[in-house]
């Protein structure tokens, strides 16, 4: 019931997060979500009409999606942040945050939902699939 391949995933999305072992888990993930996201509207006239655009816009939720994951499962193991200025005399270091707007949303479950549909917005708008009204 898949969107797309590993294959269109690494040669036409360029996406290199997702290993191909975990990849089936992360894009049938991403095809729930993403049909949600478009209220079912992906049929098959709309899959041959926009193909590309849902494929990419699945390997982009995908990626999201395991990131999200992989940053929730992992939120422990990161302490600190990056050097933004260092003195020597006075022995003076300043860092500066390294959070992510994936860290931004980790706790708040409708900021990940939002994030899922600007994230789907980017490759799906203009096609009328992210239309919630009825035809």
């Amino acid at each position: 019931m898949g969107y797309t391949t590993y294959d269109f995933y690494k040669e036409k999305y360029y996406g290199d997060s997702i290993g191909e072992s975990l990849f089936p888990k992360w894009e049938d993930r991403a095809s729930d979500k993403l049909n949600q996201l478009t209220y079912g509207h992906i049929d098959d006239a709309a899959k041959e009409e926009f193909d590309e655009k849902i494929q990419k816009a699945t390997c982009a939720l995908a990626d999201l999606l395991y990131q999200i994951d992989f940053k929730t499962s992992h939120a422990s193991d990161e302490k600190g942040g990056n050097v933004k200025s260092m003195s020597s005399g006075g022995r003076s270091i300043s860092f500066g945050s390294n959070e992510t707007l994936i860290d931004k949303v980790l706790g708040d479950k409708v900021a990940q939902n939002r994030l899922c549909y600007d994230t789907v917005c980017e490759y799906l708008s203009g096609t009328g699939l992210l239309y919630a009204g009825y035809e």
